[in-house]
């Protein structure tokens, strides 16, 4: 599914530099000179992967590769990785096993994938991008001898044998971000490039996006949703603009207004949309498939199969939210374990969204390293229903030790994050290279999916 993105962007400036080092390194052999780092698109959208690779060294030679990357908010992210040049005085990431660092093995996309919070961060900080039109400027570094993040961070760690300037960016050229205010609607559009109605492949299919019960307003998975063909809205639903502070309840007209403002889109393709959500946005997603005719298509990324949280108003009742049972809350090292807070939605059928009785299909996507609450279990209760009814408007893909937060690729991986709805840190679970891996594959499914139910079939003349 990926595409290259290099023949759209302008040409960017690397700056490749060669200098003698004052690290320790296992080479008693004099620095060849000439090294150079190489990034291979060095400008692409953030869901494309890229080859790295090293140039100049002595064959043999030990070296630490190390990448860092700001967020929205300044904090900065650092990864690392130790390699052995190979006979020829090469290292290329897609080859090579890193011998340590933040990864172990081969794992081509392991620099950006592994970001984690500077030591001077707080360590459960989750990357956030909310400039979503600027790119992530990731700087990478070559040094000698394999250092650790202390070595890295000291201020006599010496110059690097080499750096560049790698750039990763949401937006295609020509996707257009528009703020929304429809009514009680608040949020941000993102249209695909015209060029692409130019190339015959206009309207699109349109998107609402969703995300959970932290609130606020979340861009950067539309914007790259646009950037992918799809006219996709990121929906605030409180905590945002006028609308509530907090997640009390809501009301099904809220979302019907929503598929409104998207399908009176001139780009918009007629008459149905998708949706997709995570966590309490996955939740919201099944409603939206369920209770809006227009909605053919959700993709429920760990999300729930009752109504949680909030009281969800339809036109002729009200749907109560599944209990939480905040005795269930386990402390590990300074962080909520919140996996086994939320009732059993079989015990409370007045909280289970009825998904059998929707005109649409259901992607779910289901880490089983999920560690915020019980995922696996939820979407086997959905698909039951289902089953039940005998609906085959399904798909679903399991993802070993993939943990809560299933973002689009190559986004840094974050086993515990800071929850700004209970004001402390809580454990999302998953393991590093499967939770990445994961995401490749789910991001994917999700493109396919989308385009599969929400696009028209075109005639073959």
């Amino acid at each position: 599914m990926h595409r290259s993105f290099c023949s759209q962007l302008k040409t960017y400036f690397i700056q490749t530099k060669c200098c003698s080092l004052g690290a320790v390194s296992n080479m008693s052999s004099a620095q060849p000179k000439g090294v150079e780092m190489v990034v291979e698109p060095v400008s692409c959208l953030h869901d494309e992967p890229v080859s790295i690779r090293v140039h100049g060294l002595n064959p043999g030679q030990d070296v630490t590769l190390q990448a860092s990357m700001k967020d929205s908010k300044g904090i900065n992210f650092l990864s690392y990785a130790h390699y052995r040049a190979d006979s020829s005085g090469q290292v290329d990431v897609s080859k090579l096993e890193s011998l340590g660092g933040h990864y172990k093995g081969i794992f081509p996309m392991g620099l950006i994938g592994s970001l984690v919070p500077a030591p001077n961060e707080y360590k459960y900080t989750r990357f956030f991008k909310r400039d979503v039109e600027n790119p992530n400027i990731v700087k990478m570094t070559v040094h000698k001898g394999h250092l650790s993040d202390e070595a890295l961070c000291s201020p006599v760690v010496g110059e690097p044998l080499a750096t560049l300037t790698h750039l990763r960016h949401y937006m295609s050229p020509g996707v257009q971000r528009i703020p929304v205010r429809f009514g009680k609607v608040r949020g941000c559009l993102f249209l695909p490039p015209d060029l692409y109605i130019i190339a015959g492949n206009g309207p699109f299919p349109g998107v609402i996006d969703m995300f959970g019960s932290a609130g606020g307003l979340l861009e950067y998975r539309s914007a790259q949703l646009a950037s992918r063909g799809f006219a996709s809205l990121a929906l605030a639903f409180f905590a945002y603009d006028d609308l509530p502070k907090h997640l009390e309840e809501f009301n099904i007209a809220y979302f019907e207004e929503a598929v409104e403002f998207l399908l009176k889109q001139e780009k918009v393709l007629k008459p149905s949309v998708g949706t997709i959500g995570t966590s309490k946005g996955g939740d919201l997603a099944l409603s939206l498939a369920t209770f809006i005719p227009e909605v053919k298509a959700a993709v429920w990324i760990n999300g729930c199969n009752a109504n949680v949280q909030s009281y969800l108003h339809l036109q002729d009742r009200t749907i109560p939210p599944l209990d939480i049972d905040v005795s269930r809350v386990k402390l590990v090292d300074d962080v909520l374990d919140c996996y086994e807070v939320l009732e059993n939605p079989e015990d409370h059928p007045e909280t289970i969204i009825p998904i059998e009785k929707a005109d649409a299909h259901f992607l779910f996507l289901v880490g089983l390293g999920d560690k915020n609450w019980k995922s696996e279990s939820f979407a086997d209760q959905a698909i039951e229903r289902l089953r039940k009814a005998n609906c085959n408007n399904y798909e679903i893909h399991r993802y070993m030790s993939t943990g809560h937060i299933i973002e689009p690729p190559y986004s840094p991986f974050c086993f515990a994050t800071y929850h700004k709805l209970i004001k402390t840190s809580m454990l999302m679970g998953g393991s590093q290279k499967p939770h990445l891996e994961a995401q490749v594959h789910a991001w994917d499914s999700t493109l396919i999916f989308l385009h599969k139910h929400l696009s028209v079939p075109r005639v073959k003349l």
